[in-house]
């Protein structure tokens, strides 16, 4: 076994120290490869690389926040010689709150890990890009581009940044026009203010678009948000946080399906990917069953 761990070095100081001091003490004797990102899309680039290595099994190590394990899921998806492990150092890390059982000190714990579950766990894919978390539209995308502004900014993690990026996102219209087509149902309804399609069940710093999202069941869960007001923002925000817009049927519509396809007239949107901000056409979103092989921490008692 090879372990490799690609490290955003720009993560928070105190768990970069944590994490190498967790190396030293827990691999001593172990074939440990600590790579450091060096540019953006990098880390891809990292793990593309041992991807291509199928001789012996490699349990790597997405350190940094959801840009990175992002990047990395891009590299490694779909090779069965790759356990993957989060270890989550970064100023976002929405992703690993799918696991609620678990704290985020669980996984900075090397003794959990090395006794830890094996998780199938499915992306998400568009226009040959993957997602583990979550790709949406609309309003969120350009809060989205806001927060990471305030993140390079601003030494904060939560939900703050997304308050901030939300507040000055509200200067331009909160909804759009959208041609939705979720499997063979083309809606009806077009003007949505969030349109969201999620793996895990948190983005944003800790909202919940689809509070009973699987990231192993096959199936896309799709969160649509009706037209919102200026002045319901702040409220809608409260509530969506805590996931009870499912309790509004008349605000949200929340649904499963295969594929989601939008069509925008060969016209270019702004999409976000696991917070990473694309500019695509007519995208269309789909499931990939069984991509990625997550090794969770385990508190089980031997």
């Amino acid at each position: 076994m090879k372990y490799v761990f690609i490290v955003n070095p720009n993560s928070r100081k105190e768990g970069l120290y944590t994490l190498m001091n967790q190396i030293k003490s827990h691999f001593p004797n172990e074939k440990v490869i600590i790579e450091k990102t060096q540019s953006m899309n990098h880390a891809c680039h990292i793990a593309r690389k041992y991807a291509f290595k199928e001789e012996e099994p490699i349990h790597m190590f997405a350190c940094g926040g959801d840009g990175t394990l992002h990047e990395i899921v891009n590299g490694i998806a779909g090779c069965k010689h790759i356990t993957l492990s989060i270890v989550p150092i970064g100023t976002g890390n929405d992703f690993v709150k799918y696991f609620d059982h678990l704290s985020r000190e669980d996984f900075l714990n090397f003794d959990l890990l090395k006794k830890g579950e094996i998780v199938r766990c499915d992306l998400l894919k568009v226009n040959g890009e993957y997602a583990i978390n979550t790709i949406s539209f609309g309003f969120d995308v350009h809060v989205a581009m806001h927060v990471n502004e305030y993140r390079k900014k601003l030494p904060v993690r939560g939900i703050l940044p997304y308050y901030l990026g939300m507040l000055s996102s509200l200067r331009k219209p909160i909804s759009s026009s959208f041609d939705i087509q979720i499997d063979d149902h083309k809606l009806e309804e077009k003007i949505f203010s969030f349109v969201v399609i999620t793996n895990g069940r948190y983005y944003g710093g800790g909202y919940k678009p689809c509070p009973q999202a699987l990231i192993n069941d096959s199936k896309l869960d799709i969160c649509l948000i009706r037209d919102v007001k200026r002045t319901e923002i702040l409220k809608l925000a409260k509530v969506y946080e805590k996931g009870d817009h499912l309790n509004y049927p008349d605000l949200a519509y929340v649904t499963k399906g295969n594929v989601v396809s939008l069509h925008t007239n060969n016209q270019e949107i702004y999409t976000n990917l696991d917070g990473e901000i694309r500019l695509l056409k007519n995208p269309t979103i789909e499931i990939v069953e069984n991509q990625i092989q997550l090794l969770i921490p385990s508190k089980n008692k031997e």
